[in-house]
């Protein structure tokens, strides 16, 4: 093993004083607290984009702690109630905006044949940003959760995305459907047989994983998924790989990781971290049971300092060598 790669096993080594000051951190939630997608908590957004539109969520507390707002993109075809947790932690102390990108069974297209590549879901990104009035010197906080990270690392690179402080909290280099799957059967299945077969799918990736709180998430948006935008998207990102690209995104970016499962493979992320030059890691050591709630802390950290004051104190210590 040579010394990168051992400075990456360490980076994924956490003590126990660690993981209870993480679960310090990802304690105070609000259980009570209502989704952010249910009408007069949340306010609903439609967001013009090309060949149609997308939709996100904003939520404006009374007296934010906060000093900056919270701008959300969550994984692959997830659906808000996925991120309930999240909310959970975060209403009340900051301002948030969930952005759903266009393979969401939310969007919506006037056009026969909308162009569905991560290039253009990343553009997506940034003219949602835009409309929301958060760029051209406002600060704030972009989170990306699996390929929402993905995506706005594809922004980083085209030069669509732009936000003061990047965090990608477990971003995924490549799409995780199997490779025969993108490249054979998804161009010449029909929907409708895409959609009937989604279950087999779902099941073969996820059937014998042991952490229930991924399988019950994996399993929701599967049953929300819209076959056509999965199919279509599935396919525009088959050649999909960030491995070897990352070296060309130059501004600070934060990779951000706090457990294992059969999707997240935890031991790419000091690896993506190590591969941009500014890329810096930050590992909460936690289980994957409280995975959304330490997406919610380490945006929460950022969200309460300024871009300009980096690394926030509480997470300081959390900071690993990748490089």
């Amino acid at each position: 093993m040579d010394e990168i790669q051992e400075l990456h096993r360490q980076a994924l080594v956490g003590s126990p004083e660690h993981r209870a000051r993480v679960t310090r951190m990802t304690s105070a939630v609000d259980v009570t607290a209502p989704g952010f997608w249910e009408p007069g908590e949340g306010e609903e957004i439609r967001v013009p984009v090309d060949g149609g539109e997308i939709r996100v969520f904003a939520c404006h507390p009374r007296r934010p702690a906060a000093k900056r707002p919270i701008v959300l993109v969550p994984g692959w075809g997830v659906i808000p109630e996925g991120f309930r947790g999240f909310y959970e932690l975060v209403r009340g102390k900051a301002d948030l905006y969930y952005i759903e990108t266009r393979e969401k069974g939310s969007s919506r297209f006037h056009v026969r044949r909308p162009d569905m590549s991560p290039r253009q879901a990343a553009r997506d990104i940034g003219i949602a940003l835009d409309a929301l009035g958060l760029r051209g010197g406002r600060d704030f906080v972009l989170v990306g959760a699996c390929w929402g990270a993905a995506l706005i690392i594809q922004g980083l690179l085209d030069g669509t995305v732009e936000a003061p402080t990047v965090i990608t909290f477990d971003p995924i280099h490549r799409l995780w459907f199997p490779k025969w799957l993108l490249d054979w059967a998804a161009p010449l299945l029909p929907s409708f047989l895409l959609g009937a077969a989604r279950w087999l799918f779902v099941s073969a990736l996820i059937g014998d994983m042991q952490e229930q709180t991924q399988k019950a998430r994996d399993y929701a948006f599967a049953r929300a998924a819209v076959p056509w935008k999965w199919k279509r998207a599935a396919y525009a990102a088959r050649n999909l790989e960030l491995f070897g690209t990352l070296g060309g995104i130059t501004r600070e970016v934060f990779v951000v990781n706090a457990s294992h499962d059969r999707v997240h493979e935890q031991t790419y992320y000091p690896r993506i971290a190590g591969e941009m030059p500014r890329g810096r890691f930050v590992y909460l050591p936690s289980d994957e049971a409280h995975r959304e709630l330490c997406i919610a802390a380490a945006a929460l950290e950022f969200a309460r300092v300024g871009a300009s004051e980096g690394l926030p104190p509480a997470l300081a210590d959390f900071e690993r060598r990748v490089r």
